[in-house]
């Protein structure tokens, strides 16, 4: 009896598309045609013909077609009820946070790690200099015409801050925040940071880099304070109204991991009643696309309070060409891997989240190095009895 080819789901079209796009390197664009082709050619492919389904149709789909294996970006949230489904083996997810998948135990979910590093890193270093320095709005004066003969140029005219003599505050010290030093400490700038795991190598690199145990510490410290921490149960609303009272009095508050670690209500109720003063500089929001209320909430603001800055951007901190790229090749690359797997040692190159990242190893090791809640033998996933039925067959 002949196998029964797997079915994959490709939520959208556009992990195929983007190597039609012209800023992408021509060997990644040939890279992604050749893997796109090869899991045609090994799987029964389904691609979602729009880009951004309702989590409700994802979860048809999948229920109608009996898929086995899903490759997703950000705006796919992947519910409780889309994983549920038995058929469901494997995830695969072209982002970094993982937030949108629902953790269901026994199916693996892959990601892209250590691809965004320096695409976030450059535009957070990009949006705290637009903030501190006003480009936008010097952009928009001269755009709008306001730039007249009698405001040629003068010494004190438009003053704003560069970074000198400016402390930088990093909550969270994983691949982004580490890559962020590595690129802001060479300038001599005093940089405190907060993690739940010190790293004492970096800072014998840099000795402008100092630890602080407390996160508190850091938000009291810094003129500029920049996230980097992942969405998870600890970080949702860590920056509250406690701690949006600590920040210095016109500090900037930047934000290029995920919305939800502010909590927006608190912020805009602060800001509103000018109990604090802070500038901002976002790329990512509680809710997305930020709503047209929240969008006007902020405009009553800045009227309140005139000179601070916002700088918000739609989410756009890895929209480098290459990197976007570089993730749909990752989706790609794990999903062939699970799809033409027969066993756990064939799942040794999947990008796993990291609470799944020890299941190809062998099972004594798991034992040793896997938290209890965490410690599923390669049998309890769903993948493991897909592989038997195949034998089988």
């Amino acid at each position: 009896m002949e196998n029964k080819k797997p079915v994959v789901l490709l939520v959208s079209p556009v992990f195929r598309e983007i190597a039609n796009h012209p800023k992408v390197s021509k060997p990644l664009r040939d890279k992604i045609q050749s893997l796109h082709k090869e899991l045609t050619e090994i799987s029964n492919l389904i691609t979602n013909p729009t880009r951004f389904p309702s989590t409700e149709d994802i979860s048809q789909q999948v229920d109608q077609n009996q898929v086995d294996f899903i490759g997703c970006h950000l705006s796919h949230p992947i519910s409780e009820q889309t994983v549920k489904i038995p058929s469901i083996k494997g995830i695969s997810t072209s982002t970094s946070g993982y937030n949108h998948v629902f953790q269901e135990p026994g199916v693996l979910i892959t990601h892209t790690p250590s691809i965004l590093d320096k695409t976030v890193a450059d535009f957070t270093i990009a949006i705290i200099l637009a903030n501190l320095r006003n480009v936008i709005g010097l952009h928009n004066f001269l755009w709008a015409e306001q730039w007249s003969a009698d405001q040629k140029w003068d010494l004190d005219e438009n003053l704003n801050s560069t970074l000198d003599n400016l402390t930088l505050g990093i909550i969270g010290l994983g691949e982004i925040g580490r890559e962020l030093v590595r690129r802001i400490a060479p300038w001599g700038i005093e940089i405190a940071y907060y993690d739940i795991q010190r790293n004492t190598a970096l800072e014998h690199q840099y000795q402008n880099l100092k630890y602080y145990e407390n996160i508190d510490d850091v938000l009291r410290l810094a003129d500029v304070v920049s996230l980097h921490v992942p969405l998870n149960s600890q970080t949702m609303g860590l920056i509250d109204k406690t701690r949006l009272k600590l920040m210095k009095h016109q500090a900037l508050l930047v934000n290029t991991a995920r919305g939800p670690i502010i909590n927006f209500a608190d912020l805009i109720q602060l800001l509103k009643s000018e109990e604090i003063s802070i500038n901002l500089a976002f790329d990512v929001y509680e809710e997305e696309p930020l709503s047209p209320q929240i969008l006007q909430e902020f405009k009553e603001i800045q009227i309140i309070q005139p000179d601070l800055r916002f700088v918000f951007i739609p989410h756009n901190a890895s929209s480098d060409a290459d990197t976007r790229a570089q993730m749909s090749i990752i989706l790609l690359e794990d999903l062939l891997t699970m799809v033409n797997s027969q066993n756990v040692e064939d799942l040794r190159t999947l990008r796993l989240i990291p609470s799944l990242r020890y299941l190809p190893q062998p099972l004594k090791e798991q034992q040793k190095k896997i938290p209890e809640q965490e410690n599923l033998a390669i049998d309890q996933y769903r993948i493991y009895h897909w592989w038997n039925k195949k034998l089988e067959q």
